[in-house]
């Protein structure tokens, strides 16, 4: 079984990028978008600026480290169940937080015996 682990980074930024609450509320609405179960959060604030917010989930994780002063932010969706949307989940994340511009890169682990 193959799954995508997907992350954008966001250029541009005009959502909160140093707002714990903010983000995290941002990702729990991601992943409740998709289905997924949030099992823990853990979240950092950085001096004099920055923020990463980590939702634990069932399926895997969500992330987003951000950088206020370039406007900028990273967001990472990893979901184990290939039928849950990575890219709903990142939508919604990217609306809150309103890049004028994304990157999106991806990487597909193989869940299965090695070759």
């Amino acid at each position: 079984m193959d799954v995508d682990q997907v992350a954008y980074d966001l250029y541009g930024c005009e959502g909160p990028l140093d707002d714990v609450e903010a983000l995290e509320h941002a990702l729990e609405q991601a992943a409740r978008a998709v289905g997924a179960t949030v099992v823990a959060r853990a979240q950092a604030r950085f001096q004099p600026h920055g923020v990463t917010v980590v939702l634990v989930l069932a399926e895997s994780h969500a992330l987003i480290a951000t950088w206020p002063e370039h406007r900028f932010a990273i967001v990472d969706v990893f979901l184990c169940n290939p039928a849950m949307d990575v890219e709903a989940a990142l939508t919604v994340v990217s609306e809150a937080l309103r890049p004028v511009t994304r990157l999106r890169r991806s990487m597909t682990h193989r869940i299965a015996e090695r070759p």
